[in-house]
């Protein structure tokens, strides 16, 4: 398919010519959160017939589900809890839940984009850009999907062992490519070592570096409480195994996976699979403590989520919604369940079999 020349694959021509190219990860960046182009900023229809992608948000039965894991781990805490939702999206979910929490609680949201906040307010929703704000408390942080949108670095394996980066630039023709370089930063490399990872020549793998500043914000506010987010992704071996040796780099457009990322800039999404070591080995680091890790599927079930099917009328379109959600054939495996927790709680809710 012919790319669409958009208004910000026009930008960033323009600065790669001017200030030469630039990492994958700043152009990742740019693509998703550019403040008036960025492909959240503009905030697509996530999960509708015309979004780029469905996602487990739309489902109310999800909803049930996370608010059971909240109420659970809300009783493990305290009499009251703060919850915060990282990047709320329309707005949909925290709706959702919200109407099955029956704790008291406050609801917060994360959210960057500035036209996914407008939407999160009209739904009676409080949203926020920034955690500076908030004072550490009790609190059940939750993120869907959220992992896997932070910005990634591409490198790729030469002979001998050796590691070059893939940066973006501009080719003869106008259009954006990738071209190897040296590695912008030596975490890079460190990465790769600390995770005894080896690229074999024309290897490629998606390393995120956000991290870590990412958890120590959420740690800096979870006082005591948990952090559970659902994502794909798998251990560093397997995802930097030969198996991916193109890397695990995707997008998503108009409902349709592609393989460009610069098919259609700022009008698709772009996702990587996340290394649940390197999330896992930061979060210890910051004291946190490894709850569990389980699939979506497991993770629902055992929280109860068969209840909802008898939640008023309609049980065969919700049982149909429970078993989109669990059945291991659909996105029951398709995401894992990666949960924190602070020290001294029990194990996170929904874990294991109640």
């Amino acid at each position: 398919m012919k790319r669409v020349n958009t208004e910000l694959a026009v930008l960033l021509k323009e600065k790669i010519r001017s200030e030469g190219p630039m990492t994958f990860r700043d152009f990742m960046s740019l693509a998703l959160f550019h403040e008036i182009y960025g492909f959240y900023t503009q905030a697509p229809a996530i999960g509708s017939s015309g979004g780029p992608f469905d996602t487990s948000t739309k489902f109310t039965a999800f909803a049930f589900g996370v608010a059971q894991a909240i109420t659970q781990a809300a009783k493990k805490i305290g009499d009251s809890v703060r919850v915060v939702e990282l990047g709320g999206g329309t707005g949909q979910l925290g709706s959702y839940m919200t109407s099955f929490l029956s704790i008291p609680h406050e609801y917060v949201v994360l959210e960057t984009s500035p036209g996914f906040r407008k939407k999160q307010v009209k739904k009676g929703l409080k949203s926020i850009d920034t955690l500076n704000g908030l004072e550490p408390a009790p609190t059940i942080v939750f993120g869907n999907e959220v992992l896997d949108a932070l910005p990634v670095h591409r490198v790729m394996g030469l002979a001998n062992e050796e590691v070059c980066e893939l940066f973006v630039d501009v080719d003869g023709d106008g259009e954006l490519c990738e071209q190897p370089g040296d590695v912008s930063t030596p975490k890079l490399l460190q990465r790769l070592q600390d995770e005894d990872i080896h690229l074999g020549r024309g290897h490629i793998a998606e390393l995120c570096l956000e991290i870590p500043s990412f958890l120590q914000q959420l740690e800096r506010v979870v006082n005591p409480g948990y952090i559970i987010f659902v994502d794909y992704g798998d251990k560093a071996s397997n995802i930097y195994s030969y198996h991916h040796r193109n890397g695990t780099l995707r997008s998503y457009y108009q409902q349709q996976q592609i393989h460009d990322p610069f098919f259609a800039i700022g009008q698709q999404d772009m996702t990587a699979d996340v290394d649940f070591t390197a999330v896992i080995s930061e979060a210890t680091a910051l004291g946190l403590e490894l709850a569990g890790c389980t699939s979506q599927g497991a993770w629902l079930t055992h929280l109860g989520i068969q209840n909802y099917v008898g939640k008023g009328n309609g049980s065969a379109s919700r049982q149909k919604e429970v078993d989109l959600l669990t059945k291991e054939a659909r996105l029951g495996s398709a995401f894992d369940v990666l949960m924190f927790k602070t020290h001294g709680l029990p194990d996170g809710p929904g874990l294991n079999p109640g």
